[in-house]
């Protein structure tokens, strides 16, 4: 006689998924922010990066978890969401992890577009002499030689990388909590060859 494990819930596991990515993708995605930054030669102040250490030191990192948490906390929830339906439907050996960095950064792209956007409505609103500098740092491309490479592109980049890393970190943690998508196999017969 076997023991018959109950089917998992489709919403119950889509939810726990989506858990898991809005519980520990802002804390990731944040903590990983400033060292990319840092490899990407973003060109903010240096005193910005040792003003941000000194809160963190400050604070025991509670004011930056509330900003990760304030800016990511959708975004990661979006991602886990995207990941299980991708889970769902990829079939078993595929890389569940590798996709969960691709969807992170793509997410992290839209969300660093949208607030580009809105960065760029505020000067247009407060600036009378709008020369559009934000419109070319949100995106990959680099400026021609003879332009300087505008300053947000480093911190696009970044920010995208570190939405990438958040979500392989999420996506192996939601794998090592056991949850997935895919159907519960029934165990295996006894006297069965596996």
């Amino acid at each position: 006689m076997t023991a018959s494990t109950p089917p998992r819930g489709f919403l119950a596991s889509l939810a726990g998924i989506a858990l898991v990515f809005a519980a520990l993708g802002p804390p990731v995605g944040g903590t990983a922010f400033v060292p990319l930054a840092l490899l990407f030669k973003a060109p903010a102040a240096a005193g910005a990066f040792a003003f941000t250490a000194a809160l963190g030191a400050l604070f025991g990192h509670w004011l930056l978890l509330i900003a990760a948490y304030a800016i990511g906390l959708g975004p990661a929830a979006a991602t886990g969401v995207l990941y299980a339906l991708w889970d769902a439907a990829a079939p078993e050996r595929w890389p569940r992890a590798l996709a969960a960095a691709v969807i992170g950064g793509f997410v992290a792209y839209a969300v660093a577009l949208r607030l580009a956007s809105l960065g760029v409505a505020l000067d247009m609103m407060l600036e009378p002499g709008f020369d559009a500098p934000m419109l070319q740092s949100i995106g990959f491309a680099e400026p021609a030689p003879a332009a300087p490479i505008p300053a947000g592109t480093a911190l696009v980049r970044a920010f995208v990388a570190s939405g990438a890393v958040a979500g392989f970190v999420c996506a192996i943690a939601a794998s090592l909590a056991g949850l997935t998508m895919q159907p519960a196999r029934p165990p295996a017969e006894p006297g069965s060859a596996a």
